[in-house]
C-alpha cells in the first residue's frame, strides 16, 4: 500500500470514527451499570442504534489493500456487519452474563481507538512533511478501476510487464467492443507499487460490464480453488489416482467453459451490436479475466458517489438521465463485486500459507 492509499484510508476512518465510539460507548454504559449494579438498566435502545449503524457502514470506496490493513490492524471485527454480529453474539446470547458483554465492548473499543490513534499519526507525520494525499481519482463521468498485479501475476521485470500489457489490452478490448467503445476510451490516471497497482478510468458503461464479469468470475474462482485445494488434499493423503485427477481437472475445466457461456447471457442487456468480432473479443476478454482472478490478481472499483437516485433516473428529473442511469447501473454491479471479492482474498490467501 502506498502513502496516498494509507492516507485516505485514515481520513476515511477518521470521518466514521466519532460516530463510532459514541454508539459504541452509549451501548457500554448501562452494560457497565448491571455488571456492577443490582437494579438493571434497558440496553434494547442503545443496542439497536449501534446495529443499525453498524450494518449500514459503507466501505464502497475502500480498496483491498485497505480492507486489509484495517485486518491487520485488528478492527475489522468491530465494524460494519462483522462489527454488528460481535455486538450481537456480546449482547445477545443464551448464556448472557454483563461482565462479559463489558469486557468485549471494551475491546472493541480499544481497537477502535488505538486505530484511530494510529491512522491520526500516521496523517499528521504525511501533513508535517508537506506531502499531503494526491488524490488519483477520475474525471467526471469516469470511474477508477484499480488492478493490483500481485500472487502470482506480480510484474518482478520487464518482460513480466510487456506481457501483463498485453493482456489486458486484450481484456480492455473486448469489454470495450462490446458496449461500442474503443480501447483508448479507458485511460490510465495514475499507479502505485508495493504490489504493482495501475489505475484506469473508464465510462459507466464499459465498468459496468468489467464489474459484471468480474463479479460471476469471482464466484467461480472460489470453486476452483476449493476443487483444487480438495484434490490437493487427496494427493497429501496419497490416496489420489490418476483417474481422479483427472475427473477434477475436468470439473475445473467445466466450470471455467461454464463460466463463459452464463457470463455471456448476463451481459446480453449490456452489449449494443452483436457481431461475431464482438462475440470472439469479449469471448477472450472473460478467459483472460478468468486466468488473471485465477492466479490472485485484483480488480477494485471505486464506487460513483451516491449522489442520484435510481427514482430521480426514471422520473426524468435529471439533466442527463442517460449518464445518471449508466452511473446507477454500474454502482450497482461494483456493489454487487465487492461483496464477493473478500471472500475470494481470503480463500486465497490461505491456499498461499498450506
Amino acid at each position: 500500500m502506498n502513502v496516498d492509499e494509507l492516507y485516505r484510508l485514515g481520513i476515511w476512518y477518521a470521518n466514521q470514527f466519532s460516530e463510532l465510539n459514541r454508539h459504541y460507548s452509549a451501548l457500554l454504559d448501562p452494560l457497565t451499570h448491571n455488571a456492577s449494579q443490582p437494579d438493571k438498566r434497558p440496553v434494547e435502545n442503545e443496542l439497536n442504534t449501534l446495529n443499525s449503524f453498524l450494518s449500514v457502514q459503507k466501505f464502497d470506496e475502500l480498496s483491498i489493500e485497505q480492507i486489509k490493513m484495517l485486518n491487520s490492524l485488528g478492527v475489522d471485527t468491530y465494524i460494519g456487519p462483522e462489527g454488528a454480529s460481535y455486538v450481537e453474539a456480546s449482547v445477545r446470547t443464551s448464556n448472557y452474563d454483563p461482565a462479559t458483554a463489558v469486557q468485549r465492548l471494551n475491546s472493541a473499543i480499544q481497537s477502535i481507538n488505538s486505530t484511530r490513534t494510529l491512522l491520526s499519526a500516521y496523517i499528521d507525520a504525511v501533513n508535517n512533511l508537506g506531502f499531503g494525499a494526491d488524490e488519483v481519482l477520475a474525471e467526471d463521468g469516469l470511474i477508477t478501476i484499480r488492478i493490483g498485479f500481485q500472487n502470482d501475476v506480480a510484474i518482478n521485470n520487464v518482460t513480466d510487464w510487456k506481457d501483463t500489457a498485453k493482456e489486458w489490452y486484450d481484456i480492455i478490448r473486448g469489454v470495450s467492443m462490446a458496449c461500442e467503445e474503443k480501447p483508448e476510451d479507458v485511460k490510465v490516471i495514475g499507479a502505485a507499487t508495493g504490489s504493482v497497482i495501475l489505475i484506469l478510468a473508464g465510462t459507466a458503461a464499459f465498468t459496468a460490464i468489467l464489474a459484471k464479469i468480474s463479479t460471476h468470475l469471482t464466484s467461480v474462482v472460489k470453486d476452483i480453488i476449493g476443487v483444487r485445494m480438495e484434490l490437493e488434499n487427496l494427493r497429501q493423503k496419497k490416496i489420489l489416482t490418476a483417474t481422479m485427477e483427472s475427473e477434477f481437472r475436468k470439473i475445473e475445466k467445466d466450470k471455467s467453459d461454464n463460466a463463459i457461456s452464463t457470463i455471456e447471457k448476463l451481459l446480453e442487456g449490456n452489449i449494443k451490436v452483436k457481431d461475431g468480432d464482438i462475440n470472439v473479443a469479449l469471448n477472450n476478454s472473460i478467459k483472460k479475466l478468468l486466468t488473471f482472478s485465477e492466479k490472485g490478481g485484483t480488480v477494485d472499483f471505486v464506487s460513483p458517489e451516491d449522489d442520484i437516485e435510481d427514482d430521480e433516473v426514471e422520473n426524468g428529473d435529471d439533466q442527463d438521465g442517460g449518464l445518471r442511469a449508466a452511473l446507477i447501473e454500474a454502482r450497482a454491479a461494483i456493489r454487487e463485486y465487492q461483496g464477493e471479492r473478500e471472500s475470494l482474498k481470503l480463500l486465497y490467501d490461505g491456499t498461499k500459507n498450506t
